[in-house]
């Protein structure tokens, strides 16, 4: 039986979350569709489990699986397998790792695989290509747990004699209670568990995130997709205006969330997404009336939309990633993403799939052409898995960087640390930082490339460097412009927690006259205010840098922050700016792939290290914070 108009409810789920992808900078909320799925998913296969137990009273449980493994398997792996050739047109870094993202997609164990590496679409050295199968994770362990506690239910309740419109009351009523204790348990677990730190848990784990699953099985059990003939009469006669108001209502808020929401805010993972979870459930009670309440039939686009939408959500992100990398004008590469998406999926929605169902396939799914590209692209998948780098340029060179900080500061702890700085010194020998042919062989080289040298009086001074993974890169060859900097770098800090870092060391009195700030690729919900603290709390006589980020696929969205930046040192004169965004935009070709990082480039880190110390030299001239 199928219900018009939850299409609805299925489009509105993917063009947020197209939206998000494709328009990050106009829907940065729009990642709330996947939870829009979610809700609907629990719905859908609940309601679907009560149709079969009053049909048959029984479930099986085989014949459950089979149809959610047909319908959630096949897509997956055709997908996959066509997207894989075409990463040989993508840099290296795009298919590092490859092998591990094609078995956790495959095995559904993408969310663990994320939450292990601490990444999320917001937080990538270098976009990953099947990222986005972690819903399929949760939506596969719900599929598993689920059917199993409902045939263990049936099996139960049947033991007990319970039979007929009985066992089907009965089921009803013990799903309604424990969906409401779940879903009230998963959020608790979110609250207690919940780490500002660690998003990637919060979002990504089942146990945390299995709320909206439950709030859609509490719809079935009060308006599934069979109804009562009571129900059928009251909404034959329900008021289509307060069915407008109750439609429309939560459709605005949605929008709303995915205009406004930001991933790395706390509310959004603690109340936006359970809002939503709420929302998505009043929409389908009302998208349910609305198919009783109307004779017409739904638009056949919203239809084949909706049919197509899952594979829709398979194909968009790696084909986003191939057509963005060649095409830079944001809305023709998502057009162009959504048209190539939309095709594949009708192709394997009403060629592929009614073949897996029993039903005749279509003749050029038989055909000797068909067959042989399959096989070629199998055999070209194989080959791109197997070849693929275990690490990108970009994580490389970031774990060489952080290899050599290490040996910068135990350079500076003196005899106690001599034996661990050698053996040290002996495994960095291998890397690209101290290796002639890349470049240079030692930190006396590398002065002798730099232009710009620093005033006594800026190094007879104390100085502190807070960064984040870009400075990460920088910090092996920071000691040959400020040998002797309280230095924190690390991946993944954004301005606010740098804020807390230059706070703590305020209040410890440990905070250098000197400090240069390098952060802001990691984008937090008000870079502006971050900044305006720092320069609040710091300390009578401080000289602050900060250094513009840069992001080559994200120049847009840092162009304000950026401005304000430069705005700085005419509002305070002990506030100098190094430009770092303005001078490598032009050449950011000798950036890595991710147009952000540049660890283990020398001839790069040179020309930062000047501009850097350009504006050390410039601030200097003031005489700090009054």
């Amino acid at each position: 039986m199928k219900i018009k108009w939850f299409s609805l409810i299925r489009v509105l789920g993917l063009v947020t979350v197209l939206g998000y992808h494709f328009f990050v900078k106009s829907f940065p909320g729009g990642f709330i569709g996947v939870d829009i799925f979610f809700v609907f998913s629990g719905y859908l296969i609940t309601a679907l489990f009560f149709i079969e137990l009053e049909k048959s009273n029984s479930f099986t449980l085989l014949t459950y699986y089979k149809r959610r493994f047909i319908r959630i398997s096949p897509p997956l792996v055709i997908m996959i397998l066509t997207t894989l050739p075409f990463t040989l047109l993508l840099p290296s870094d795009f298919r590092a790792n490859l092998a591990k993202q094609v078995a956790a997609a495959i095995g559904f164990v993408t969310n663990r695989f994320e939450i292990q590496s601490g990444l999320s679409y917001e937080a990538q050295q270098t976009p990953q290509l099947y990222i986005h199968t972690w819903t399929l994770s949760l939506e596969f362990l719900f599929y598993l747990i689920w059917g199993a506690l409902l045939f263990v239910l049936v099996f139960l309740l049947k033991k007990r004699g319970f039979t007929g419109k009985k066992l089907l009351s009965q089921t009803r009523f013990v799903v309604f209670v424990f969906a409401i204790l779940s879903s009230v348990a998963s959020i608790i677990y979110l609250q207690v568990t919940f780490d500002p730190k660690y998003l990637s848990y919060s979002y990504f784990a089942f146990a945390s995130h299995a709320y909206p699953f439950f709030i859609g099985v509490v719809v079935a059990t009060i308006v599934g997709v069979r109804i009562s003939e009571k129900q059928k009469a009251h909404f034959a006669v329900y008021p289509i205006k307060k069915m407008l108001l109750w439609t429309g209502i939560p459709i605005c808020i949605l929008l709303t969330l995915s205009l406004f929401g930001k991933f790395e805010s706390s509310w959004t993972i603690r109340t936006n997404l359970i809002l939503t979870s709420i929302l998505t459930a009043i929409l389908i009670v009302q998208f349910r009336i609305l198919h009783e309440r109307t004779d017409h039939p739904e638009p056949k686009i919203l239809t084949v939309l909706a049919d197509t939408s899952y594979s829709i959500y398979l194909f968009h992100w790696p084909v986003w990633l191939i057509v963005s990398h060649f095409v830079p004008q944001v809305l023709l590469a998502g057009l162009l993403s959504f048209i190539i998406s939309f095709a594949a999926s009708i192709a394997v929605y009403y060629g592929v799939e009614p073949y897996l169902h029993g039903k005749q396939p279509a003749s050029w799914l038989m055909s000797k052409p068909f067959f042989a590209g399959l096989c070629v692209l199998g055999l070209v998948g194989l080959g791109v898995v197997l070849t693929a780098p275990a690490l990108s340029k970009t994580e490389q060179s970031l774990h060489e960087a952080a290899i050599s900080e290490a040996l910068v500061s135990l350079e500076h702890k003196g005899q106690l640390s001599q034996n661990l700085y050698d053996v040290g010194n002996n495994i960095n020998a291998n890397t690209s930082w101290y290796n002639p042919a890349a470049g240079f062989n030692t930190s006396a080289d590398m002065r002798m490339k730099q232009s710009t040298s620093l005033s006594d009086k800026i190094l007879n001074s104390s100085q502190t460097v807070l960064g984040d993974s870009v400075m990460v890169g920088v910090v092996p060859y920071l000691s040959t412009i400020l040998p002797d900097a309280d230095v924190e770098a690390q991946v993944g800090l954004n301005l606010d927690s740098i804020y807390r870092s230059f706070e703590k060391r305020v209040k410890a009195g440990s905070i250098g006259k000197y400090v240069v700030i390098s952060a802001g690729a990691n984008m937090t919900n008000d870079m502006t205010a971050d900044v305006q603290k720092i320069i609040d709390s710091a300390p009578k006589g401080t000289r602050l840098v900060f250094v513009t980020p840069y992001d080559g696929k994200n120049k847009v969205a840092l162009n304000d922050f950026n401005t304000y930046l430069k705005s700085l040192s005419d509002n305070y004169k002990w506030i100098s700016v190094a430009d770092w965004a303005s001078y490598i935009e032009p050449q950011d070709n000798r950036l890595w792939a991710d147009k952000i990082h540049f660890a283990g480039k020398q001839d790069v880190a040179v020309d930062y290290l000047n501009l850097l110390s350009q504006s050390l030299n410039q601030v200097a001239k003031s005489k700090g914070k009054p």
